[in-house]
């Protein structure tokens, strides 16, 4: 997923960054080998050697409790190593030292949200958004949870702030205009869509604008510009089956039927994506197709 993501280079940065400030300042002995411990464990994890630098940075902690980015680059790490409850600790730890930080909530809140503790992940990300409106991650998570929980207004509200603050981010819009089509409001969720047609870059998140895009002119019975869609989708991303499925049927609606028989064989040929529901589906529209001729 295309969300603000830290790599190694930052966690080097982030680390860099306390020699001059209070660890340097403080000049204490504990609070200096926290420091070296956890520049120790910055080497570790850049050769990816993640076990041993989530061993130096506990050190790092327990040597020295207030040293947050430590606490940090600690969730980080257990990120890189799915230990979601273990990076929520540690994130938590983090704001509980600095609590003006923005971006340690909103590392907080995906990691409860990974760890699926729906209600932590929202007060973390709705006190990150509260310190920075601006944190278009936090935004587009924020919407998650509150779709996940059955606010759909308030969903659609996070999400179409993510989507304005970052128009290249594209989970904002395929989540906006698939909630637009799930509510049947077609005309916004093809607004929406188009939009991020026009803006987003990333070809996995482009490839379901598209196909979502799709869905929604097929919701219309506009079937050239479903067509259109569905094309675009398999264009950018040729493994795209439920594009090119949507695209055999919305042929078939045309009553084309040769491209409609091309698209859904090729489907089912191809093993539909393991969908046995969709594969059937396909089948059965074949077999249909066929026997009409």
């Amino acid at each position: 997923m295309a969300t603000p993501a830290h790599s190694l280079l930052a966690l080097s940065l982030v680390l860099g960054t306390m020699g001059t400030g209070s660890l340097a300042a403080c000049g204490n002995d504990d609070q200096k080998e926290s420091k070296t411990l956890a520049n120790e464990a910055v080497a570790a994890a850049g050769q990816g050697r993640l076990t041993e630098a989530e061993e130096l940075l506990e050190k790092a902690t327990a040597t020295y409790r207030d040293n947050h980015n430590a606490w940090y680059n600690l969730g980080f790490v257990r990120e890189q190593m799915k230990e979601y409850e273990g990076a929520a600790e540690a994130y938590s730890e983090a704001a509980r030292v600095k609590d003006s930080d923005a971006m340690y909530h909103y590392k907080l809140g995906k990691a409860y949200w990974n760890s699926n503790n729906i209600s932590q992940a929202q007060s973390a990300l709705e006190r990150a958004v509260q310190l920075n409106p601006r944190l278009y991650g936090a935004q587009y998570h924020l919407g998650q949870v509150y779709e996940k929980q059955g606010k759909p207004k308030e969903a659609a509200t996070a999400w179409s702030a993510s989507a304005t603050l970052a128009p290249t981010f594209g989970r904002p819009f395929i989540e906006l205009g698939n909630l637009y089509i799930k509510w049947d409001k077609l005309d916004p969720a093809v607004s929406v869509l188009d939009q991020g047609r026009l803006n987003v870059r990333d070809g996995e998140d482009l490839t379901e604008i598209y196909y979502s895009l799709g869905m929604a002119y097929t919701k219309q019975g506009n079937w050239d510009k479903a067509i259109e869609a569905y094309s675009n989708a398999i264009q950018t991303r040729s493994s795209n089956l439920d594009a090119l499925r949507q695209r055999g049927f919305a042929y078939a609606e045309k009553q084309d039927v040769e491209n409609a028989k091309k698209d859904l064989k090729s489907f089912v040929d191809q093993g539909g994506g393991g969908d046995a529901f969709h594969i059937q589906a396909a089948n059965q529209r074949l077999f249909r197709l066929t026997a009409a001729q």
